[in-house]
């Protein structure tokens, strides 16, 4: 679906929205035993984020991570906003591990600014396919769901395309090379219906 079409669809809805500060189990303040949570990829699963930092799962959490995975291949979940690009690995990375790339994210960060035009989540999940030999990149395609604004899915695919990883072989071979990872994307409202109307009028 067209991004301004999608606008006129949901233009006269009302949509909650949530604050744009982001709850980090990384924060200085210790967990407490009652607010830890499942590791979401599973028993024996440690998760990392974004920084490669081992965290632990606990209510402090997005909602979005909190839950716990019934998918086997997703290995990433990714959160990203205007103002936040968080990523949670809840599986595998005693076989592979995402590289660091602030630079990236921030990209990232600055295309959806341009979309932030209404309260909206979007989301959808990226099946990667990586070389067996290079450990690059080498499909990549949506699976399960597909982001339902056109411009989104273009910025996840990208996003996804730019990563790349360290891999812990076996033998001299690589231990994963199909996985996915998934997406939710936050949109913020930053223009009043007004401004709105007036970029629908000079799309046509």
């Amino acid at each position: 679906m067209n991004y301004f079409a999608l606008i006129c669809l949901v233009f006269f809805l009302s949509c909650s929205a949530p604050e744009k500060t982001v709850n980090s189990s990384s924060s200085e303040t210790p967990i407490s035993p009652e607010d830890l949570l499942p590791p979401p990829g599973g028993e024996g699963e440690i998760v990392l984020n974004e920084k490669r930092e081992e965290i632990q799962n606990s209510k402090r959490e997005l909602a979005f991570f909190q839950k716990m995975s019934d998918i086997p291949m997703e290995l990433f979940r990714v959160y990203v906003a205007s103002d936040t690009y968080k990523v949670r690995q809840i599986r595998g990375a005693d076989r592979i591990q995402r590289k660091v790339d602030d630079g990236g994210d921030e990209l990232t960060k600055d295309e959806l600014k341009k979309m932030d035009l209404l309260n909206f989540i979007d989301d959808g999940y990226v099946l990667i396919g990586l070389n067996p030999n290079s450990g690059k990149l080498e499909t990549i395609s949506f699976d399960r769901r597909v982001p339902r604004i056109n411009d989104v899915a273009k910025i996840i695919q990208n996003d996804a395309s730019r990563w790349s990883y360290d891999h812990i072989t076996k033998d001299g071979k690589l231990q994963i090379t199909k996985f996915m990872i998934n997406y939710q994307i936050r949109l913020y409202p930053n223009k009043t219906p007004e401004e709105i109307k007036q970029m629908l009028k000079k799309k046509k």
